[in-house]
């Protein structure tokens, strides 16, 4: 034969093989299980013990079974349980994990293994599937000398099939007894996300899917009183649970950056006496223009009458950019995300609607979404109209979580909108003569036109804060009280605000229990906003969110960390 035969010849055979495999590979390469989304409702009851109910959505369509193992003998499980689709498992007295597709369907058990348990269940049908379990597990929380608490593992690292998104919510089973930030701490490890205590109870999920080594191990602490457990631990939850967890994690970073920003600021300031006994002028005479700078800023405020109409002629930009300038309050955090959140409910170009949902023990629950309505005739209103308008979705309701998820892929718009807030205040003021210079953040710094703008912003969040000193009933009327709650909330002050009225005017209760329910509305969404991505928490305050969230209030969650967990293990998924 030719070698041009032959080389036909092994052509053909090749391309025959690559066939053939291309025929024979799907149904092992192609058919991979997947796990959409694992939603979990914890209940914690007072002894300590646990409910879990977990629903995996995914699509199956190989292998036999699905399993969770728990790997910790000093835990004790119980009520295991299993449906699908609203159909009952059967629960066989032991679980072969060797047996057949057909003789494991719709049925489940607990293997018990050296290491714990394995939840386990029938696959049962191929394609896109739900399945709903849950069990109870004793002990959760233990009791310390300091705190009750605990750091539990409720996702499995290595599992062999990944869920795309975590969905957790812990509450106690007594609905009195409520999770609230001075009574509760969260923290959470092992994969990107947030963990929050929101209302009566904790919220954590994650923001982008779980891959390789992650897993999901969240610590809790409690004030005593929330609970009595039956698990008495000698010693306390700090050194015991709390900083074997903090180990190596984002939250201990956090935390020693901060120590390190403080000592680093002793350090400065004692270095700086130290110096200006050789060098007095030199070093002491900007602490001595900053005193004097205050001290104007001061007497200037002090000498500014109450202003109660809306300051800077509706311009918030302009009120944002002199309030932060010219500061003379400790906290200089203005809020004007959910001051521009309240004007536009007030507006309606944002409607909130309620909506019930219930969870896997059909316990009601309502959230509070907010509905585009009306799109605001106010430029800067008008662009975080839209940016909510993307957010919302085809159905044109936004969802917290929705909001959140919208801005951790898309980051630098939120960022390019609250940079640009900086330039226009700044643009308008100079387009109206303000300034002797471009800027600045001195009395000096401003014009006749200037200081007026400024008595202004001094003169409405005076108003603002001496409303304890305004106890009489005539100084406030006429004022517009949607327009006060939109600069309560840009000054910080909205609580204290709130609770004055319903004090001065306690015949109009109803109508302000609304105003303040459309500023506990803002204040979620303007935390979901800050709080939706590693991007925009490093632009606006990085470090100051990063040190609440190591402090136990509720923020990012930290990949690394996470060690002494109880519960969890290793693998899980299918087989």
């Amino acid at each position: 034969m030719s070698k041009k035969f032959m080389d036909k010849i092994k052509y053909a055979v090749a391309m025959t093989s690559i066939l053939l495999f291309c025929v024979a590979v799907p149904s092992s390469l192609y058919a991979k299980n997947v796990i959409h989304n694992i939603d979990m409702d914890i209940t914690l009851k007072d002894n300590g013990s646990a409910t879990v109910i977990e629903r995996w959505s995914g699509d199956f369509d190989e292998g036999t079974e699905v399993y969770k193992p728990i790997d910790d003998r000093s835990l004790r499980i119980s009520n295991f349980d299993v449906a699908k689709d609203g159909i009952d498992f059967i629960e066989l007295e032991s679980w072969d994990t060797e047996a057949s597709f057909d003789e494991k369907s719709f049925r489940y058990g607990i293997n018990r293994t050296e290491k714990g348990v394995e939840l386990c269940f029938g696959i049962s049908t191929y394609g896109s599937n739900t399945y709903a379990f849950s069990y109870d597990i004793d002990p959760v929380v233990k009791s310390y000398d300091d705190y009750d608490g605990f750091n539990f593992q409720f996702v499995n690292s290595s599992m062999s099939t990944f869920p795309t998104s975590i969905n957790i919510t812990l509450h106690h089973a007594d609905t009195e007894k409520i999770f609230t930030r001075e009574s509760t701490r969260i923290w959470a490890f092992g994969f990107e996300g947030n963990a929050t205590v929101e209302s009566n109870f904790a919220h954590v999920f994650s923001v982008i899917p779980l891959e390789g080594k992650n897993f999901a191990n969240i610590m809790m602490r409690f004030n005593k009183g929330l609970f009595t457990p039956n698990i008495d631990v000698d010693g306390s939850f700090v050194d015991l649970v709390e900083n074997v967890a903090m180990e190596d994690s984002a939250y201990e970073e956090a935390l020693e950056n901060a120590e390190q920003n403080s000592e680093a600021t002793a350090f400065y300031y004692i270095h700086m006496i130290i110096l200006a006994l050789v060098f007095i002028f030199a070093f002491f005479m900007p602490v001595i223009l900053f005193i004097i700078r205050r001290n104007a800023l001061k007497k200037f405020y002090n000498d500014s009458n109450y202003f109660r109409d809306t300051p800077n002629h509706g311009d918030i930009a302009v009120t944002y950019v002199l309030a932060r300038d010219f500061s003379i309050w400790n906290n200089k955090k203005s809020n004007f995300l959910g001051a521009l959140i309240v004007k536009m409910i007030n507006d309606k170009n944002l409607i909130p609607v309620q909506e019930k949902s219930y969870g896997f023990l059909g316990k009601e629950k309502i959230d509070t979404n907010l509905k585009v309505g009306t799109e605001p005739s106010d430029q800067i209103a008008r662009e975080l109209y839209y940016i909510i308008l993307k957010a919302a979705g085809s159905d044109g309701i936004l969802q917290e979580n929705e909001l959140k998820k919208y801005l951790h892929h898309n980051p630098q718009v939120l960022i390019d909108f609250i940079n640009s807030m900086d330039g226009r205040g700044h643009t308008a003021l100079n387009m109206k003569d303000c300034y002797n210079k471009v800027g600045g953040n001195k009395l000096k710094d401003l014009t006749d036109a200037g200081k007026n703008e400024l008595a202004e912003v001094y003169g409405s969040r005076k108003f603002l804060d001496e409303f304890t000193l305004i106890s009489e009933r005539s100084i406030l009327e006429g004022v517009i009280w949607e327009n006060l709650l939109v600069y309560a909330t840009l000054f910080g002050l909205a609580d204290k605000v709130l609770s004055e009225l319903k004090r001065v005017y306690p015949d109009k209760i109803i109508d302000l229990d609304d105003y303040e329910k459309t500023v506990i509305i803002s204040t979620a969404y303007y935390s979901a906003m800050y709080n939706s991505s590693p991007l925009i928490r490093k632009s606006l305050d990085a470090a100051r969110y990063a040190v609440m969230a190591a402090e136990g209030f509720g923020g990012a969650t930290s990949i690394d960390g996470g060690g002494g967990f109880s519960g969890g293990g290793g693998g899980g998924g299918t087989r």
